[in-house]
């Protein structure tokens, strides 16, 4: 039939993209830009004219994905019919180039539609007279490296001669190649990947800190030019020993990740074409594969012979990169989570040249353009390149797992390394000092002083931020001793004792006394490491049963740090050493699923516990729920969970805050939470996070929006380093005291802070009407002589003139009346009209769920939020002595980011403005949340 799509199954490794996508939708990390710098008379005809061309030719441009019965399929549009991909033309006359690049890529970071298309952006900025800034963005999903070289040199002809190419296409198109590699793989191959990657070790790398598993893929780039003399040794090496210039890298990765870690047995991962097959060497589409390279580090052997090692595991992969790394996976088998790669954590990427560098107009000058691009989809990747002659890189990094400072480290350890294992190929890898000799020095003061060395497997020193061996010195003048212990010196000179934080969360428990986590080996069936850890019940307490542990787990540790199973002892097993048993530990029978004692361990223990699950299954409308079931993994979220405390506070008398229900999402942690409301704080007051250890010097408070809830903040929260006391102030309809006036509510806000945090320092955070509250209260707490180090206004107008207050009035009266509608003539009145709906929507509120809400809920929520805009309009705004920071929402209606700026100007100390994508409901999703969280925590931490 004319106009239908040619359909078919996602190929293997276009499964794996969409499954990360479909994780993380709102994030830009499988968003594939190009950046470039055009000089010139840049006609938009004819580069419109060339990219409908390009996307007539090649089938992959006119791709979308659809779910259908369980299956994930692709359609390929006929070209008529296909989404087009306009060229988005903006001017900003006067802008700097700086200024333009920010501009593309904040459209570059837009997430793609994957269902309706196009898969395939084109932006270009003008900033006047000949100067453009030019973003080219794809989906991975439709495009890899060498489909982008085939794109670059088509639009060159195509922009001199729109008939230069065939509207065809290459002769071997993309859906042929794709039912190739949707065919049975090769069983050789397979099997050779089964066997090369069984029981293979998770890579121990030292994570920074553990923040909840949000904001998914977020991360940065510290960028390095390698010395000339240490490029230049590079091909020599590559020459005397018979290897390329990528298994010198290799080599070299494999080394520095063995003197950070400790790891003997290391895979990396790497990307390679894909493209066996030379007939579809022009062909466009996502056809790369990823290939896991296994190697073994023994740091007496010398580099020389680490590179013959590594030519035999690259070259082995090279045969075998037809076989699809999705296929690897289900072949091998290892224990998956979804927030991180199966099979490897670090990956090495090397490109012969920089892949802007194959751009290029006729007529026209173009270059690579740089920019920031705050994506990582490993823990780690070194990437090295050829730009123009000059051998650069970059470490990307998780910013979940890392802290800059440690990847600057890194980087500056992998210079000296690289150095110093070209200098003396034939010297022992472990014997290669990492430190030059103004940081040995340092190194050994920081030691003295601290009477403690961490040293390598080697008993050498450690440079900063590198885990090792703990050692005090021997009083006798003898040998250091080493104490069991691991830690660092941190890259500012602070020496921390490293905590598994596993252990840390178990022991959070109110139910545990202690804990230990260990790693048991792989066993001969071919499992590969589990990881158990052990808790110790407190004494006068009932012990807490292991699933319980389970889920408490699951709520405060990322999924891929979860240990595979918790056992519960009376003590926990040591060996001779002192140290925890792993043989004791694996000896303890693991429970059988299913059995009664497990569904006993279950099923809720008293009226209140069975009355819970009882509410979880009726709002959530998912049956057969359990204690230890997560509220939040079935579909719950604010609104919801408003419903649930308003039915828990009225069915069991227990009035309940929402940010306590956050901290508590199962049916046992909520009846315990319950159960201890008598050591309750002031109303309205919710401790979002206490850290275990000492907490950072500022104390984060986030005070609610109207919607009166904590739930909208928490991305923010997951994303604040962990050593970050949080606290917020929420206002549930019903739930908090009756405050007469506005200063009234502002001096008990005020008053409640400074009693849960007597003598801290305190940066406060509001979103919306959220930001108004923060800064009120902020001068409230000066006044009161606390220490106010920030206010953080999230897209926050502040109301000073006397519109703003009769705007804020007439509102506060439609939802009086909408209010009185909703009691008269139920909930189905809501969102009747335009106005209505982009109200809710202002508000961040859910209107199909507000439906849901039995009409009376519903109705004082509604005259809640009227009472607070009420009491809000009646009072100017003060001025405080805090400094401010304020963010604005790059895609608000034009001219509203400069009236929120114009609105806060001599109302506070020193006002930083900090600009992020998206608009002012999105202020708080990805990709706007990372940058929140980033720019907050680097000011609280100057404050």
């Amino acid at each position: 039939m004319t106009g239908a799509p040619v359909v078919l199954p996602l190929t293997p490794q276009q499964r794996g993209v969409y499954f990360l996508h479909c994780l993380a939708p709102d994030s830009a990390v499988y968003n594939v830009p190009i950046v470039l710098r055009v000089r010139g008379g840049l006609d938009r005809e004819r580069l419109q004219r060339a990219v409908d061309v390009l996307v007539t030719r090649h089938q992959a441009l006119r791709l979308t994905v659809r779910e259908s019965d369980g299956q994930v399929l692709q359609l390929i549009h006929p070209a008529e019919v296909a989404p087009r991909v306009e060229v988005n033309w903006t001017s900003l006359p006067g802008a700097d180039l700086t200024r333009a690049a920010a501009e593309v890529v904040r459209y570059a970071g837009r997430p793609f539609d994957v269902v309706s298309g196009p898969l395939m952006r084109v932006d270009v900025v003008e900033l006047g007279g000949e100067e453009h800034a030019v973003s080219l963005c794809f989906h991975h999903l439709i495009i890899d490296e060498i489909a982008a070289t085939a794109l670059a040199g088509e639009l060159h002809r195509l922009y001199e001669d729109p008939a230069a190419l065939p509207g065809t296409g290459p002769e071997h198109q993309y859906a042929e190649f794709c039912a190739g590699l949707l065919a049975e793989p090769d069983p050789k191959g397979l099997d050779f990947w089964r066997e090369r990657l069984a029981g293979m070790p998770v890579l121990p790398l030292p994570e920074e800190h553990v923040p909840e598993d949000h904001g998914l893929f977020t991360g940065d780039r510290v960028g390095f030019t390698v010395p000339e003399a240490v490029s230049a040794r590079v091909a020599e090496v590559s020459r005397a020993h018979r290897v390329s210039e990528f298994m010198v890298f290799h080599a070299a990765l494999l080394v520095l990740l063995h003197r950070w870690t400790g790891a003997e047995d290391i895979a990396v991962g790497t990307p390679m074409s894909g493209r066996v097959d030379e007939r579809f060497a022009e062909t466009v589409g996502f056809f790369q594969n990823t290939v896991v390279l296994r190697g073994t580090v023994d740091p007496g052997q010398s580099f020389a012979a680490l590179l013959k090692t590594s030519r035999r595991t690259v070259l082995e992969a090279l045969q075998r990169q037809h076989v699809p790394f999705e296929t690897v996976v289900d072949a091998v088998r290892p224990s998956r989570e979804s927030t991180r790669n199966p099979l490897f954590q670090v990956a090495l990427v090397f490109n012969r040249r920089k892949v802007e560098q194959d751009w290029s107009l006729p007529g026209l000058t173009v270059e690579p353009l740089p920019f920031p691009w705050p994506t990582s989809h490993f823990d780690l990747a070194l990437t090295l390149l050829h730009e123009y002659g000059v051998l650069k890189g970059d470490f990307a990094y998780s910013a979940q797992r890392f802290s800059r400072a440690t990847a600057e480290r890194l980087t500056a350890v992998f210079l000296r390394l690289l150095g110093g294992l070209l200098a003396d190929p034939d010297a022992p890898v472990g014997d290669v000092d990492l430190m030059d000799a103004e940081e040995r020095a340092r190194v050994r003061e920081l030691s003295t002083a601290s009477g403690r060395q961490v040293l390598d497997g080697r008993g050498r020193p450690l440079p900063l931020a590198f885990h090792g061996a703990v050692h005090t010195a021997d009083p006798a003048g003898g040998r250091p001793v080493p104490t069991g212990e691991r830690g660092r010196f941190a890259a500012d000179g602070r020496f921390e004792l490293w905590r598994d934080p596993v252990e840390a969360a178990l022991e959070a428990h109110p139910g545990v006394l202690a804990a230990a986590v260990v790693r048991l080996p792989a066993t001969e069936d071919g499992s590969g490491e589990q990881l158990v850890a052990c808790a110790v019940p407190r004494p006068g307490v009932e012990p807490p049963a292991p699933r319980e542990l389970s889920a408490h787990l699951q709520a405060r540790v990322p999924a891929h740090l979860l240990p595979q199973r918790v056992v519960v002892r009376e003590k926990i097993p040591t060996g001779a050493d002192g140290r925890p048993d792993p043989a004791a530990l694996a000896a303890v029978p693991e429970p059988a699923e299913g059995t009664p004692e497990e569904a006993a361990d279950d099923a809720p223990r008293d009226a209140v516990e069975r009355r819970l699950v009882e509410l979880f299954e009726e709002l959530l409308g998912v049956p057969g729920l359990g204690r230890y079931d997560n509220f939040f993994d079935y579909g719950g979220q604010s609104l919801l969970a408003v419903r649930l405390v308003a039915r828990v506070a009225e069915e069991l008398g227990r009035p309940l805050g929402v940010g306590v229900f956050m901290n508590n999402p199962t049916v046992a942690a909520l009846a315990r939470a319950l159960a201890e409301d008598g050591t309750a704080g002031p109303a309205g007051l919710v401790r979002l996070r206490t850290p275990a250890g000492d907490p950072s010097d500022v104390a984060v408070a986030l005070i609610h929006p109207v919607g009166g809830t904590l739930m909208c903040y928490a991305p923010l929260v997951a994303l604040l380093p962990g050593h970050t006391e949080v606290v917020g102030l929420e206002r549930v309809a019903g739930a908090h005291p009756d405050d007469p006036t506005y200063a009234d509510l502002v001096d008990r806000y005020a008053t409640t802070l400074a009693d849960a945090l007597p003598g801290r320092r305190i940066a406060l955070l509001g979103w919306s009407l959220g930001g108004v509250l923060a800064h009120s209260v902020a001068d409230r707490l000066t006044g009161l002589g606390h220490d106010v180090a920030l206010v953080a206004l999230l897209d926050s107008l502040a109301q000073r003139t006397v519109e703003d207050a009769e705007r804020m009035s007439a509102t506060s009266a439609e939802l009086l009346a909408l209010a009185g509608s909703v009691l008269r003539d139920g909930t189905g009145v809501l969102g009747a009209t335009a106005g209505q709906r982009l109200l809710m929507r202002r508000f961040g509120v859910d209107l199909d769920l507000l439906r849901d809400t039995p009409a009376d809920q519903a109705a004082r929520m509604l005259e809640d939020w009227a009472r607070l805009l009420g009491l809000v309009a009646e009072c100017a705004p003060a001025k405080t002595t805090a400094p401010l920071q304020l963010f604005l929402c790059a895609d608000n209606p034009a001219g509203y980011p400069e009236a929120l700026a114009a609105s806060w100007e001599g109302l506070g100390g020193a006002l930083e403005l900090c600009r992020v994508p998206g608009t002012h409901i999105e202020v708080l999703a990805s990709p706007a949340v990372e940058q929140v969280a980033a720019a907050f925590t680097e000011r609280t931490g100057r404050s």
